[in-house]
């Protein structure tokens, strides 16, 4: 997939604007070695017998004969004709070369096919909704976006050095190469139409950046980022993150876990890590059908192998464990363990 660069605007412009003065010099040379001759042999009395119309056809054919050389003049010149013949022949066929080798040049050069492949990238971005952009291919960068490719999300990797924007394209992610702290990048990937934004950049000051950009464009965007240092947690959090992860933390959490409590860290490794089993979230909505009924009428367990360990209710609350007999409502969002895969059939659930 080819990797949309992002330029300043005065560069995208001259770089048109140079295509477009190549490509009309070189056509305006041939148009005008022709319309030069034509008249020209109109004015010498090439066919003075004829009509004007008949006259202006006869000299634009024999300008294209002496120009292309693949046919002739079947008729005799005049001194003075075949003197300018000479010159058109000299000439036309040199224009008539340059303006062919341009635009072969310009082919081949890549110029036109560049532009192609940049407008194509920028409909594709265009046509983005509720996507997912990751801010920063790093380590973390990477594995987020394997996480997102592996639930059918689409999402847009941002990122400035070029080896990273390498590894992203050949990943086949839609790949971005600019500075993400920028509101023109944002704005490129398509920030206001975004279901969420993950700002991993390599230093806790450039994500308070990005972080506050972002919230700028979009209020209720879903920003999650992560802290180097627990100390600029808050700080993070200031500038408007929706969540702030500290990796060291999460370490340690999850070695004491391993030591205390082994079995459970082996199931959430399970269900996290390796797709045996998945966490999901189900949002209750009206085409669903799911709303007025209770758990023990769906009986997901059963009938789907899902086990709900969780309700949110529109206002956050969380009720954890509910009861079989908990009435679903609109809005509701299903906290879901379930074998991998198990989230494709609850959408088609009677």
């Amino acid at each position: 997939m080819p990797v949309f660069t992002i330029h300043p605007d005065r560069v995208t412009e001259d770089f048109v604007r140079d295509l477009r003065r190549r490509a009309v010099m070189a056509l305006a040379l041939l148009l005008g070695i022709i319309t030069i001759s034509t008249i020209s042999l109109m004015i010498l009395d090439r066919h003075p017998d004829l009509s004007l119309y008949d006259r202006f056809l006869n000299a634009l054919w024999d300008t294209l004969n002496l120009i292309s050389t693949v046919g002739s003049l079947t008729e005799d010149l005049s001194s003075g004709q075949r003197v300018w013949a000479i010159l058109v022949i000299a000439l036309g066929l040199g224009a008539a070369l340059y303006a062919f080798g341009t635009l072969q040049s310009l082919m081949h050069a890549g110029d036109v096919r560049r532009l192609y492949v940049r407008r194509k990238m920028q409909l594709a971005l265009n046509s983005l909704e509720n996507h997912f952009i990751i801010c920063g291919y790093g380590v973390v960068g990477r594995r987020v976006a394997k996480e997102i490719s592996k639930g059918g999300h689409p999402l847009v990797v941002i990122d400035q050095d070029d080896e990273a924007v390498s590894t992203a394209d050949e990943e086949g992610y839609l790949t971005i190469r600019a500075d993400c702290t920028r509101e023109n990048t944002l704005r490129q990937a398509g920030v206001e139409r975004a279901a969420g934004l993950i700002a991993s950049l390599g230093a806790d000051a450039s994500n308070v950046f990005l972080i506050l950009i972002a919230r700028e464009l979009k209020a209720n965007l879903r920003i999650v980022t992560r802290a180097d240092r627990d100390e600029t947690r808050n700080t993070l959090r200031r500038a408007g993150a929706s969540r702030v992860i500290v990796p060291s933390e999460i370490a340690g959490l999850q070695l004491s876990h391993l030591i205390l409590r082994p079995h459970v860290s082996e199931f959430i490794a399970s269900a996290i890590g390796e797709g045996e089993y998945e966490f999901a979230e189900f949002v209750i909505s009206p085409e669903h059908g799911m709303a007025g009924k209770t758990l023990r009428d769906l009986n997901l367990p059963r009938r789907l192998g899902m086990i709900v360990i969780s309700i949110i209710d529109v206002a956050g609350h969380h009720e954890f464990n509910p009861s079989a007999d908990r009435v679903l409502q609109e809005d509701d969002t299903l906290i879901i363990v379930c074998q991998e895969g198990g989230m494709e059939y609850i959408e088609s659930m009677d």
